[in-house]
């Protein structure tokens, strides 16, 4: 049978049936669930903000919080793939001094007695001879440049490969979030039309309490069915009471989920024609393609190889290359010209490691064993996803196999209703016999609406596992 949503007209939802083409047109119209546009308003003279199913999504995609702190870990692991790659750029810098000397310096050295006239050891004498310049201005440019560093090579390939692992967890945060969004405003208007069946079972009940009440006065009924009808009315409004709370609880959720405040009132406008299929069920291969959280964790287990070189790369010698300028003038000195000159260096420094203390070592066992439990981790993953699709085909098909049960049950409560008040009008039956008909009416139209929202519940749970 083609499982096709319809809607509840709570007005008509106890009205016993005539005729035998009234039941068929019933049977015709009742053939799925009954997802309707239910407006629910928490708040007097607030006009309610319309959602249909994807402006609810798009909403939930933009300002859920989750998602939103992933997205900054993105954005952090890219400058962490910056902060990488700046280890394979040259590096420059520029120093410049000036240095004023307030105080002279000087230094006991041996002179000439007279300085036009030294011919032997014995013409010279010490004296103090100032040795610094007033004014001292120094400039230096200094570059270096990494020529081959493979632990540097090892941490731009891990910064890559955690930005991409990165991307993958918000991808698969982004498609639980949405998954449960989905059930989220299927749960809703369910919720609403919990109130929508209680709140049509209050208005139903109240009639019969009035129409007992006008017999009972007219000598009709007894006190017995006054006081039962009296008692099931006020059972229905407490009922109604629960349920609007429930769905009050129901709508908190809803809006946190998308960030809408909590004042707005809302509307729910989608309404699906029809239930989804039960679907086919792609090889595991396709499933296992299809889902971010399993490529996250074969990124995962390509990072513990890139670790592992790492390891290994310890061993290997660096190579850097360096180039130095320096000026420096000095001026100020009483007996001296001022002074400038230069200087320019080009180096190659080679670091060769010799010995950590085992450290090494131990680093390349530690990445070695994190890579037997990423690949035991990725096979316990598949055999979990396996399970997870089977158990989610095995749902669908129970809630499909329990609404054509539930369906047909609505139909014969519908029936015994009618039958009911029937028979209490003619005087071959009493009120009570009427009242247990209609609340079991009432739990098979809630076991019928339930009975969706568990299909429709496990249909989204397997577009996720499906990775659809």
């Amino acid at each position: 049978m083609k499982r096709k949503i319809i809607s509840i007209l709570t007005t008509n939802q106890h009205e016993p049936s005539r005729t035998k083409n009234k039941n068929s047109e019933q049977k015709f119209v009742l053939l799925v669930w009954f997802v309707v546009m239910i407006t629910f308003f928490t708040a007097v003279n607030v006009s309610a903000e319309e959602y249909d199913l994807d402006t609810y999504l798009a909403l939930v995609e933009r300002n859920n919080p989750d998602l939103l702190m992933r997205f900054k870990d993105i954005e952090l692991a890219r400058t962490d793939i910056a902060l990488a790659r700046s280890m394979f750029l040259p590096r420059a810098g520029v120093q410049g001094g000036f240095n004023h000397n307030f105080i002279e310096r000087t230094q006991n050295m041996l002179v000439p007695t007279d300085p036009n006239n030294f011919s032997s050891p014995q013409d010279v004498i010490y004296q103090n001879i100032r040795t610094n310049y007033d004014n001292e201005l120094t400039l230096g440019i200094g570059i270096s440049q990494v020529l081959f560093s493979a632990g540097a090579l090892s941490n731009y390939n891990k910064a890559k490969l955690g930005q991409a692992i990165r991307e993958q967890s918000f991808e698969a945060a982004r498609s639980a979030v949405l998954c449960a969004a989905k059930k989220l405003y299927v749960r809703a208007q369910l919720t609403l039309l919990v109130v929508e069946i209680r709140e049509s079972s209050q208005r139903f009940s109240l009639e019969q309490y009035q129409r007992v009440e006008r017999r009972y006065q007219a000598g009709a009924s007894t006190e017995m069915d006054l006081l039962s009808a009296e008692v099931d009315w006020r059972t229905k409004t407490d009922a109604v009471m629960e349920a609007r709370k429930n769905a009050e609880l129901v709508l908190l959720a809803f809006r946190d989920l998308a960030g809408i405040p909590h004042a707005q009132a809302i509307e729910l406008t989608q309404v699906r024609t029809e239930l989804p299929e039960i679907p086919e069920t792609p090889n595991l291969g396709s499933i296992l393609a299809g889902r971010a959280d399993y490529r996250a964790l074969l990124l995962a287990r390509e990072l513990t190889d890139v670790e592992r070189k790492a390891a290994r790369n310890a061993f290997l010698p660096e190579l850097s290359a360096s180039f130095n300028y320096a000026l420096v003038g000095m001026m100020g000195h009483p007996s001296a010209e001022n002074m400038k000159f230069g200087s320019a260096a080009l180096g190659l420094t080679v670091s060769i490691p010799i010995s950590a203390g085992g450290a090494r070592l131990a680093r390349m066992k530690a990445a070695q064993l994190e890579q037997e439990k990423s690949t035991i981790a990725l096979s316990q993953r598949e055999t979990a996803i396996e399970s997870e699709i089977i158990e989610l085909l095995l749902r669908l098909e129970d809630a499909s196999q329990r609404f054509e049960s539930a369906y047909r049950t609505v139909e014969t409560a519908q029936r015994a209703v009618a039958l009911a008040q029937a028979a209490y009008t003619n005087g071959q039956a009493t009120y009570l016999t009427v009242m247990d008909a209609q609340d079991k009416l009432d739990l098979v139209w809630l076991n019928f609406a339930n009975v969706n929202f568990e299909y429709l519940s496990a249909y989204y749970d397997w577009e996720l596992a499906t990775g659809q």
